[in-house]
């Protein structure tokens, strides 16, 4: 069935993806500036963005899995990590090509819903990538353990590139 209750989840879900960019966008909460500025609030506040973003990237998955069967089971996932890990390599170069060569600096002042598509972009493919290896490390695990096991994954390490930074 095309059209399930779990579509309707998903559509939720990327609703509330949209939402929350509008938020941040309402209370001005500016994510570059405020990791650039190093206060312990406004590491909070990105981090609390990226862990609401994570979390409804990750719902996605789980009401995409309730509503596929061949969701992680295709043979396609074996080689997943590899294909996600250079996906998501590819369009880091991409973005630091674009950053350097076009004006992209002024199109995301013009434009701010640019920096957040960007932002769960990468936060899709990030999540894509752990979630792919999580799926080849846990190979008898349920679908469900592993899209929770990838979303710790993916918070935990994120938090801790953001420490680094």
């Amino acid at each position: 069935m095309l059209f399930s209750k779990w579509t309707v989840y998903q559509a939720a879900a990327l609703a509330g993806l949209i939402a929350l960019a509008v938020v941040a966008e309402l209370y001005s909460l500016d994510i570059g500036n405020a990791l650039a500025s190093g206060a312990i609030s406004s590491m909070l506040i990105v981090l609390t963005f990226i862990l609401l973003s994570t979390s409804l990237i990750h719902l996605f998955f789980i009401f995409h899995s309730k509503k596929s069967e061949r969701f992680l089971s295709h043979p396609l996932w074996n080689k997943m990590n590899v294909l996600s890990g250079l996906l998501l390599a590819v369009f880091v170069v991409m973005f630091i090509s674009a950053a350097v060569f076009t004006p992209l600096n002024d199109w995301i002042m013009d434009g701010r819903w640019i920096l957040y598509g960007i932002l769960y972009f990468f936060l899709f493919l990030y999540s894509l990538f752990v979630l792919s290896v999580v799926h080849k490390v846990k190979q008898g695990s349920a679908k469900e353990t592993k899209i929770e096991i990838s979303f710790g994954a993916t918070v935990v390490s994120l938090c801790v590139l953001l420490f680094l930074l």
